[in-house]
C-alpha cells in the first residue's frame, strides 16, 4: 500500500494502481524556471530520463524599452555552466566590468573591479525560453500541468497531476513550491528589519549618462536600489531594482514616469544623471525564508527558491539555485537516484551553504537598514569596515572570487568530485 506524503491524500484516490507503478522516469523536475530547466538539462545530458514539469511554460517578455523586466546578475561560474548546457547565448548577456556600492549616510565606499567581467546580466525569460528549447530536444516535457499530490510506491513517487512516476522529485518550484508543501518541509521566513516588511520594485530604465559597464549599488535607509548595465549600443539602459519598505514601495508604485523618475534620480544620488525614459514597473515581496530540510523525504529534494529565498541585495537567488544543480549533477551516480540515504549530505552541505549566505545578507541589512543603522557608532563602523575592505585588496578579492562563484565557499565535496570548479575568462587578477 502506498504511503501517502501529499497534505491531501484524497487528491490520490482517481489514480489507481498507485501503489504497483513503476518509474519510468529517474527524476521528475517540478519547475521551469532556471534553476529548475539547469538541473532538467543538466541530468537529461548525463543520461537520465527525466520529466519537466510546469504549469506555465516559458515565454519571451519585452517591455516598451525592449527588455524583459525582470533580469538576474549572473556570476561567473554560473555562465560557465549554462553555456555548457546550451542555455546561454552570449549575445543575451551583458558584462558587470566593476561594482560601486556606497550608502546614504557616509563618505566611504566600494568599488569592485577585475581583468574581465566580474558578472554578467541576463533577462530572465531570454534564459528561459532557451533552456526550455534546450530541454525539449533531451527529456520529456509536461506542459501546462499542476502538481496535486505525492505518494510514495516501493521504489519512486507517483507525481499526481502529470500522472507520472520517478525514482526521485526534485522541487524547484520557487518560492511557495508546492513540492515542500506536500512533502511537510516546514519554512523558517525571517522577520524584515523594517515592522511592515520590504517590497523590491523592478523596471528597465534610460539614463542621459553611459553605464560603462559598471553596476551600481546604493544602500538607502529603507532598503538598496541597484542598477545592472543592459546590453544596448548606446549603453545607456539599466534594470532597476529597487527594495524598500512596503509603505514606500507602494508610494513609488503609484508614481506617474516623471515622477518615478524623478525619485530614482534623487535615490541613486544621479550616479547615471538623469533617466529619461522608464518602462512600467512591476513589485514583489523581498524576505529571507530557508526550508528546514532540502532532502524532506527520501526520494524528495528541493533546491534554488523552493529550498530557501535570499533578499536580491546581492543577487545572489539564482547563483545559489546553480550552485544546488552543480551539486546535485556531482553527487548523482548511475544507481537509483532515490535510494534511501543518497541524499542526506548533499541536503546538509547545501543548506549550510545557504545559512552561510543569508547570514551575510542579514548583517548587510542590519548594518544598513536595521533599527539601530541611523546610530553615529553604526554609522562609522560602517564606514571603517568598507574602508578597511576598500584598501585590503586580498580580502575584496576574496570577496570577489565568493561573488562569482570561483570561491571554496561555492563548492561542496559534491561539485568538486562530480563536476569540476568553473575556470572563468574573468576571474583572474581581482583587485
Amino acid at each position: 500500500m502506498a504511503t501517502a506524503v501529499a497534505r491531501h491524500p484524497a487528491m490520490l484516490r482517481d489514480s489507481p494502481n498507485v501503489a504497483t507503478r513503476e518509474p519510468i522516469y529517474d527524476a521528475a523536475v517540478i519547475g521551469a524556471g532556471i534553476v529548475g530547466l539547469a538541473a532538467a538539462v543538466a541530468l537529461a545530458r548525463d543520461g537520465y530520463r527525466i520529466a519537466l514539469v510546469e504549469r506555465s511554460p516559458p515565454e519571451r517578455h519585452r517591455g516598451a524599452l525592449g527588455f524583459d523586466l525582470r533580469s538576474v546578475a549572473l556570476a561567473p561560474g554560473s555562465v560557465d555552466f549554462l553555456r555548457a548546457l546550451g542555455g546561454i547565448d552570449d549575445a543575451d548577456l551583458a558584462p558587470i566590468e566593476a561594482m560601486h556600492v556606497w550608502e546614504y549616510d557616509g563618505s566611504a565606499s566600494l568599488r569592485f573591479t577585475g581583468d574581465g567581467a566580474i558578472a554578467f546580466v541576463a533577462e530572465n525569460s531570454a534564459l528561459t525560453t532557451r533552456l526550455w528549447e534546450v530541454a525539449a530536444d533531451c527529456l520529456d516535457t509536461v506542459p501546462r500541468i499542476s502538481v496535486t499530490g505525492l505518494a510514495e510506491t516501493p521504489d519512486g513517487v507517483f507525481v499526481a497531476g502529470p500522472d507520472i512516476c520517478a525514482r526521485l522529485v526534485i522541487g524547484a518550484d520557487g518560492a511557495d513550491s508546492i513540492v515542500r508543501k506536500l512533502a511537510h518541509a516546514s519554512q523558517r521566513v525571517e522577520p524584515s528589519y523594517r515592522g511592515g516588511g520590504q517590497r523590491a520594485v523592478a523596471t528597465v530604465a534610460r539614463a542621459a549618462k553611459p553605464h560603462d559597464d559598471v553596476a551600481f549599488q546604493r544602500f538607502g535607509r529603507s532598503g538598496p536600489v541597484a542598477l545592472l548595465p543592459l546590453r544596448n549600443h548606446s549603453h545607456d539602459t539599466v534594470s532597476v531594482i529597487w527594495s524598500t519598505s512596503e509603505a514606500d514601495a507602494q508610494h513609488v508604485q503609484r508614481l506617474g514616469d516623471e515622477a518615478f523618475r524623478t525619485a530614482l534620480c534623487k535615490e541613486t544620488e544621479g550616479v547615471l544623471g538623469d533617466f529619461l525614459a522608464v518602462d512600467q514597473r512591476l513589485s514583489f515581496p523581498v524576505h529571507q525564508a530557508l526550508a528546514a530540510d532540502f532532502n524532506p523525504n527520501p526520494r524528495t529534494l528541493v533546491i534554488g527558491d523552493a529550498a530557501r529565498t535570499l533578499h536580491p541585495l546581492a543577487g545572489q537567488g539564482v547563483n545559489l539555485g546553480i550552485e544546488d544543480v552543480r551539486a546535485l549533477v556531482g553527487n548523482a551516480t548511475r544507481a537509483d537516484l532515490g535510494a534511501p540515504g543518497r541524499w542526506r549530505g548533499f541536503a546538509r552541505e547545501r543548506r549550510t551553504r545557504s545559512k552561510l549566505m543569508m547570514a551575510s545578507m542579514r548583517a548587510l541589512l542590519a548594518a544598513y537598514c536595521g533599527p539601530h543603522a541611523g546610530n553615529p557608532w553604526m554609522r562609522l563602523t560602517r564606514n571603517a569596515a568598507v574602508r578597511f575592505i576598500d584598501a585590503a585588496a586580498g580580502v575584496k578579492a576574496q570577496l570577489v572570487r565568493e561573488a562569482m562563484g570561483l570561491g571554496p565557499m561555492a563548492f561542496s565535496r559534491g561539485m568538486r568530485g562530480g563536476v569540476a570548479p568553473p575556470r572563468s575568462e574573468t576571474g583572474r587578477g581581482l583587485t
